[in-house]
C-alpha cells in the first residue's frame, strides 16, 4: 500500500498538468488533444476513494427516484427505533443535523442525516502532542457500541489508518471512503452504518445479532478523513449509495452546547458555521441533535419494541 499511496501522489499531482494541457492543446487545435482528457480520467479514477466518491451523485438520484421523488425528513418520517448514540462517554457533535443549514452533506441523499463525532475539551482540545499521530486524538480507540439492537448485515476490515496532518488536510489512503464500516439492521427499512473504524477492532461478524449498547469496536481514522472520529448514520437499506438518509431521532440522550467546539474553529482558524437549530425536539420526547453540541448517553433503558429481541 505505501508504495502504491506514493505512486497516487505522483499522479494527483500529474492529473492537473494532464488537465491543464488538454485545454491549451484543444485550443490550438492541436491534433489527439483529447487524449489529455483520457488520461487525466483515467488518473483522476486510480485515486483512493474517487469512484466512489463519483458515483455518490449518480446514487442520490436513483435513492430520489426510488423514494418516489420524495425524501424522508423530520416532518414527514418518525424512525421505528429507538437510538442511542454509537459510543460511551461525552463527545461532540462536529458536523451533522437534521435541517440543510446544518447537514453534512444536504445534496448527497444518503448522508443527508449523517454526523461526524470527536471528543473535544472546553478548550478546543482533541489531542496530545503535535497531531501526527492518530493515536495523539482523544477519540482514537474509544469504544463504539451498537445504537439499537439489530443483526450485521455488512462488514469492512481491510484499511489501516489514514495518514493525519493535525487535522488540517483531509487523507484517504484506502479505496473505500468509508474505511472500515459496520452496517446494522434494526428494523424493515432502518439500517445504521458507522464508518471510519481502527482495522481488527470489530468484536463482531456479520449475522451476528447486536444488543443496544454492546461495543462492536474502537474508533479508527480509515477511509477519507482529516482526523480520527466517528461518521454515523441512519438509511433506508444496505446499500451505503443508493439509500436514502433518515433523520435520527435519539433516545435518552443527554446534550448541551460545546464551549470546545467553537474553540476549535480558532484554533485551526476555518469560519464558525451557524448553531441555529442544532438541538430540537423530536417525537415522544426524543430529540435531533447538530453540529456544536456535547452530547453522551443517559442512563441505559429497556430494549423493548425491537424486531430482534
Amino acid at each position: 500500500m505505501k508504495i502504491w499511496l506514493a505512486i497516487t501522489s505522483v499522479t494527483k499531482k500529474l492529473k492537473w498538468l494532464l488537465l491543464v494541457a488538454m485545454v491549451v492543446a484543444s485550443y490550438f487545435d492541436f491534433p489527439h488533444y483529447d487524449w489529455f482528457g483520457r488520461a487525466f480520467m483515467f488518473l483522476f479514477l486510480i485515486q483512493p476513494g474517487a469512484i466512489q466518491g463519483f458515483f455518490q451523485l449518480p446514487g442520490s438520484v436513483v435513492a430520489w427516484i426510488r423514494r418516489g421523488f420524495r425524501l424522508p425528513s423530520k416532518k414527514n418520517y418518525k424512525c421505528k427505533g429507538d437510538y442511542i448514540l454509537p459510543f460511551t462517554g461525552k463527545w461532540t457533535v462536529l458536523g451533522g443535523g437534521v435541517d440543510r443549514k446544518i447537514s453534512h452533506s444536504w445534496i448527497l441523499v444518503s448522508q443527508r442525516y449523517a454526523y461526524d463525532f470527536i471528543i473535544i475539551d472546553d478548550e478546543g482540545k482533541r489531542l496530545d502532542g503535535d497531531g501526527k499521530l492518530v493515536q495523539s486524538f482523544f477519540c482514537h480507540g474509544q469504544d463504539i457500541v451498537a445504537p439499537a439492537d439489530g443483526v450485521v448485515v455488512a462488514l469492512s476490515n481491510k484499511h489501516k489508518d489514514s495518514r493525519v496532518d493535525s487535522g488540517k488536510k483531509i487523507y484517504c489512503d484506502a479505496w473505500d471512503i468509508r474505511g472500515n464500516y459496520i452496517t446494522i439492521k434494526h428494523h424493515d427499512r432502518e439500517y445504521t452504518c458507522t464508518a471510519h473504524i481502527l482495522q481488527n477492532s470489530f468484536t463482531v461478524k456479520v449475522g451476528d445479532r447486536v444488543k443496544q449498547g454492546q461495543v462492536i469496536a474502537k474508533c479508527g481514522n480509515s477511509g477519507n478523513t482529516t482526523e480520527p472520529h466517528i461518521h454515523f448514520q441512519l438509511q433506508t437499506g444496505k446499500s451505503f449509495l443508493l439509500s436514502a438518509g433518515l433523520p435520527i431521532e435519539f433516545n435518552n440522550i443527554k446534550a448541551e452546547e460545546s464551549m470546545g467546539y467553537v474553540k476549535v474553529h480558532e484554533i485551526l482558524k476555518v469560519k464558525l458555521r451557524t448553531l441555529d437549530g442544532n438541538l430540537q425536539s423530536a417525537h415522544d420526547g426524543k430529540t435531533y441533535i447538530g453540529r456544536g453540541l456535547n452530547v453522551e448517553n443517559g442512563i441505559a433503558e429497556s430494549h423493548a419494541g425491537s424486531v430482534y429481541d
